[in-house]
Order: structure tokens, then sequence, then C-alpha cells
């Protein structure tokens, strides 16, 4: 059964990002599960207390993360937007292929969002999420009319994201042993404590009377994007390009990249004091950023 869900409330005075962070989580999100191609993808959504449509806002997540990192973002939108966030297979809650691929996981992007009757939708995604994010929009312009990417390496060819090696499931005899090796990747130097101890305990499931990691790890081997980058030049669909300030992975010039490549992309937003992992470092920055981008036509 689903209900209604209301935005999340101001922070008072005392500690403002901690009461902001919690009224965010506070906003329970309902749980959906859609079959593509032979696997369940798992996604969230939050939906507005008013029944009036809304335009759809999908939250796409990064290399190994889950849906569940946008769990403090996403509700300070449901004032204008139906919102959903689906997991990748192979990460989150969805389920594991025997193979992955750029394609494939924009597929399973139009999939939700057509599953969860979405309309006039804007795709934001963070890193790894954002190729395949715009693959998503090339192959259904008639359902998603934007993409927001964050800090992503999209065009320039000097980067790599698979090393080919499939390493171990690691397994943990307590939930807290697992909690205390959460790292992120690339590190960052300024995470929200928080942030890390709410997404460290939703990556994690258990696995008989061990604890493991929810991603798949055949996808460090690599995911299949033949094609995908060349096809995806020239693509005049709205774009827009956020990255952080002292980032590990974009920057100047792989937004400046971005912009040449899409015709259809705006100025680049760069959000002070932030590292790859904007929604970590500088979640409040963030919102705004979209705020302002999304109140443009």
């Amino acid at each position: 059964m689903s209900h209604p869900l209301t935005e999340p409330t101001p922070p008072t005075a005392a500690a403002p990002l901690s009461q902001w962070l919690a009224s965010a989580w506070a906003v329970e999100a309902e749980t959906h599960r859609v079959e593509v191609e032979g696997a369940g993808v798992n996604y969230r959504r939050w939906r507005p207390a008013s029944h009036a449509p809304r335009p759809g806002l999908v939250f796409v997540h990064g290399f190994m993360a889950h849906s569940h990192w946008w769990d403090h973002i996403a509700p300070h939108f449901l004032q204008g937007h139906d919102i959903i966030a689906p997991d990748f297979t192979g990460m989150g809650d969805s389920d594991r292929r025997t193979a992955y691929s750029r394609r494939q996981y924009a597929r399973e992007t139009i999939a939700a969002i057509r599953h969860a009757g979405l309309r006039d939708v804007t795709i934001v995604a963070h890193s790894f999420g954002s190729v395949s994010s715009l693959h998503a929009a090339l192959q259904a312009p008639d359902l998603i009319r934007r993409v927001i990417v964050i800090d992503a390496f999209v065009f320039r060819p000097d980067r790599q994201d698979f090393d080919g090696s499939v390493p171990t499931e690691r397994r943990y005899p307590t939930q807290e042993a697992a909690l205390a090796r959460y790292r992120l990747t690339p590190p960052g130097l300024w995470p929200v404590p928080e942030i890390i101890d709410y997404l460290s305990r939703h990556s994690l499931r258990q696995d008989g009377e061990a604890w493991t990691w929810k991603f798949d790890p055949l996808i460090h081997a690599g995911v299949d994007e033949t094609g995908v980058r060349a096809e995806l030049r020239g693509f005049s669909c709205p774009t827009d390009f956020i990255y952080g300030e002292n980032s590990e992975i974009a920057g100047a010039e792989e937004a400046a990249s971005f912009r040449a490549n899409l015709p259809g992309s705006g100025v680049p937003v760069v959000v002070p004091l932030s590292h790859h992992h904007v929604m970590i470092e500088q979640p409040a920055a963030l919102v705004a950023a979209l705020q302002g981008l999304l109140s443009r036509p």
C-alpha cells in the first residue's frame, strides 16, 4: 500500500546540518521492483503529498553505490516532483547478472521510470551513473527531457573506470567489523560522518552468519560500453554539469569536454569545498545547486 509523503521540515537552530539530515531521512520511501531482461531492478519512490501531476525526477547512483545515497537529497524536491531512485543490477538491492553493460543500465533506468509512471523526467546522475543516464535520454527522448550530471568522467579518453580484475567477495563476522572497513573511492577529505554511517549500513547484507557488501564483485571486471560514449557526442538533450571544486574525478577540463560534446549543455556549476562525492561532503550546497538548475526552464 502506498502513502503520500510530505516534505522534510526545516532544521532547528541547534545542529542545523544534523537536523536537516534527520528530517530528510525521516521521510520514508516506498520500495518497488520491476523485472528487466531477467533480473529484478529495485527502486525507491518518494511521492508528493498532492495528487496533482508533477514532472518526474530520477536520482541515479554511482559505482558500487545504491539508491540510499539519495535518501538525504531526494525528499527536498517533493514540492515539485514525483521522485524515484533505482539500484543498478549488481548493486544495491537489485539482482545480479552474469555480465553488465551501459546500455543495459540505461534500459533498466527507462524501465523503472515507465513502471513508476513518471512523465517529463529529469535525471540527476552521479559519476558512473551518468553515461548510462545520458544514453537512457538518447533511447527515450519522449520520456526523458533533461539530464543533470554530477562530477563524472563522460568524454575524456584518458580515464579508465575498470582494471579488469574481480576481487574476492569480502565477508565479515559481524556488522561492526564490516562497517569499520567501509571506504569511499576516491576518499575525499571532508565527508560528513553521519552520512558515511548511514550509507555504510545500507551497503551491507547479511549472508548466513557473515556480513558482506551488496555490490557484485564482478562489476570490477568491467561494464561493457562499446560505442556508447561515441553515440552521445552531439546529443542535443538539455544537460547540465555539476562538479566539486576539489574533485579527483572531474574539473574544469572535464566540464569543458562535456560542453564541447553536448550542444544542449548549460554553464557548469562548481560546488566549493567538495571532492568527488558532493552529496557526502556538501549535501546542502548540492541541493541548492540542483534547485537552481531545476528552476530554469
